[in-house]
């Protein structure tokens, strides 16, 4: 079977959200030799949705006033002659305000029938017949007239949220409480509250018309074309962003690329580094180093790289950015014949419900503590784990408070431990297996209780000995274990914690239930920590959190770290293709509080490696000490990649 153009395709994006204005003098020649000279080999280009970047025939579908520059086609066609493929962007999710008034009954509505307009733009509902049916035939249109190679669909499904950040609540329109009625005989519930089982019953809704909406999709455009690039089908695309008001997040880009990307790598990841600052700052960059970072994290954790500005590369004002990103696309244009191919070779895999970091910090926890510990890992939505087959190479699995598993994933959970696997899991994670006869209580409002480190425990738990209270957060599990499973650490229930005469436990404070059960099962374990350590680590930094995180992973799962007495200021990824071995660092030193800078140079990094390597050479300028089973790097700068044959 042939492959299509996409596999093993050095992907270098460039997403040019063009303003309407921008079509008024557009020359098409000077836009593709941009790209071209930029080093870009794909480019996402406005074509349908809101506006119309061409004469379209379709009566629901406005045409843009500004067309008096190259035309679309003229686009197109000068890109592919620069070998660049070109995405379709699409937006269906919104209409202008004229054509809602010709069709009140696609629009989103609130609890109390108001409308979501912004600035004379509707939002319309996913279960309305525009996105139904008129963007359906919209898409035709485009995919059929065009020689796109590729279409990306943006801001799909029930949006509640406007550009300004006002939240509207759950869509009330007169589609979404018939069909909510019809399959569940209950109301649409008025906000957004995970602990109202209606909404939970809300949200399957929600998947089931999505799922339905993106199946009849992915059958339109393969119907159209085999080979059209579909977004989130055979190319995932995310962002890392920012925006004001909105903790920054060190680690995004390499998330967002790990997960899009896959354990061997052989969609797309098309994780754009979003030039602006945030929705009101579309024409202020971000921090020339913080865009120079994500692509290196991109590159480390996914073999591609990806930017997204406003207008084009020639009249985009703020060019503060583009140097620092334009080095990292010529260096992966360089050695783009090693990265194609180039699979994850971690043993580690964490287990996550969705995308975006912000709403789970258990997962972010977690996240810190194997980057800042130098343990490669990947990480999967649960949802796309299948079956065992997909964690082969894998030796354990890190469960974040993950709530209300199905019994077809804990399955694959118990079968994985049975043929040897460990298994972390966190939080109210439940499984067989785990070693917990009975959980005593539940509690999300704890203050001052904390588990305590026994002395004969200090040998196991090492980062833990000088520091052997344990700060849980709010959210603990009081359990009782199984007499198979072992058991340590134990709490120290609510005492005074002010004023400092009285902040002192007694004997009636100490109680039996442990912090951490490991339990046998089959040829593997499950490790339980029941609370959320990782969101304590997220959400506060404490070392005290970061002590326990790596002794579970190297005293308990026996998890090998890659550089494990090197500064935690750098990332390290572990590579394979054919008998070659990959490890890639990138500096992050530069991150001081929320700015970022070029980072430190850092020296001395030894490396510890499970075999004796053979042929080493590194690709951007350091030179590497070879002590039998350890290499020793003299230098990191921005990044460095160390290829080794074995």
């Amino acid at each position: 079977m042939e492959k299509h153009w996409w596999e093993n395709y050095p992907w270098r994006m460039i997403q040019t959200n063009l303003r309407e204005i921008d079509m008024e003098h557009i020359n098409a020649r000077e836009y593709a030799k941009q790209l071209k000279d930029f080093g870009a080999t794909v480019v996402t280009l406005n074509s349908a949705g809101i506006l119309a970047s061409y004469e379209t025939e379709h009566p629901y579908h406005a045409v843009s006033q500004f067309l008096h520059g190259d035309s679309l086609a003229q686009l197109i066609d000068a890109c592919h002659e620069e070998g660049i493929r070109v995405i379709a962007r699409t937006d269906f999710s919104k209409v202008h305000f004229d054509l809602y008034e010709k069709h009140p009954e696609w629009a989103y509505r609130t609890s109390k029938g108001e409308i979501m307009n912004y600035n004379g733009d509707v939002q319309v509902c996913p279960n309305g017949d525009y996105q139904q049916t008129v963007m359906f035939e919209i898409l035709e249109e485009v995919l059929t007239r065009f020689p796109f190679d590729g279409v990306f669909c943006n801001m799909s499904g029930f949006l509640v949220v406007d550009y300004s950040g006002k939240y509207y609540g759950p869509c009330h329109c007169d589609n979404c409480t018939r069909k909510f009625r019809e399959q569940f005989g209950l109301e649409v519930p008025l906000t957004d509250d995970y602990k109202n089982p209606d909404y939970l019953k809300y949200m399957a809704f929600k998947k089931g018309v999505t799922d339905k909406h993106k199946a009849k999709m992915r059958t339109l455009v393969k119907s159209i074309r085999e080979d059209l690039c579909m977004n989130n089908l055979d190319y995932i695309r995310s962002e890392s962003n920012t925006e004001i008001g909105r903790p920054q997040w060190l680690y995004s880009a390499s998330s967002n690329s790990r997960l899009s990307a896959g354990r061997k790598r052989l969609r797309p990841s098309d994780n754009a580094s979003v030039d602006f600052m945030g929705f009101r700052y579309r024409d202020t960059s971000v921090s020339p180093a913080l865009m120079e970072l994500r692509q290196w994290q991109n590159l480390a954790n996914s073999n591609c790289v990806s930017m997204y500005i406003m207008g084009t590369l020639g009249n985009h004002a703020d060019r503060s950015g583009f140097a620092p990103t334009k080095r990292v696309f010529e260096f992966h244009k360089t050695h783009q014949a090693l990265y194609t191919g180039l699979q994850s070779a971690a043993k580690v895999l964490l287990l996550r419900r969705g995308m975006w970091q912000r709403t789970d910090p258990e997962t972010a926890g977690w996240i810190r503590a194997l980057t800042e510990s130098h343990i490669p890992f990947d990480e999967m939505n649960l949802d796309e784990l299948q079956g065992k087959d997909q964690l082969q190479g894998i030796t354990t699995l890190i469960l974040g408070d993950l709530k209300g598993l199905k019994p077809a994933q804990t399955d694959i959970f118990t079968d994985f431990a049975t043929q040897g696997g460990t298994v972390i899991a966190t939080g109210e994670t439940r499984l067989p297996n785990q070693g917990i006869e009975e959980i005593t209580e539940v509690r999300h409002n704890a203050m001052s209780a904390v588990f305590a480190l026994d002395e004969h425990e200090k040998s196991i738990f090492k980062h833990c000995a000088d520091a052997p209270y344990i700060a849980p957060g709010q959210d603990i599990m009081l359990v009782k274990p199984a007499k198979t499973a072992a058991a340590w650490l134990h709490l120290i229930d609510e005492h005074p914690f002010g004023p400092p005469e009285r902040c002192y436990y007694t004997e009636q404070s100490i109680t039996a239930a442990p912090g951490i059960i490991m339990n046998p099962c089959g040829l593997g374990q499950m490790i339980t920590i029941p609370f959320r350590i990782g969101a304590m680590y997220r959400n506060e930094g404490y070392q005290n959190s970061l002590n326990l995180l790596q002794d579970v992973l190297s005293g308990l799962a026996h998890v090998s770290s890659l550089a494990p007495d090197s500064s935690p200021m750098f990332e390290a990824t572990l590579s394979a293709k054919d008998d070659m071995q990959v490890i890639q660092l990138v500096n992050t030193s530069g991150c001081f509080a929320n700015s970022y800078f070029p980072p430190l140079p850092i020296s001395g990094i030894r490396l510890e490696l499970d075999f004796e390597p053979g042929e080493i050479h590194t690709l951007n300028g350091g030179t590497v000490d070879v002590q039998g089973h350890c290499l020793v790097l003299d230098q990191l700068k921005e990044y460095e990649a160390i290829v080794l044959k074995k």
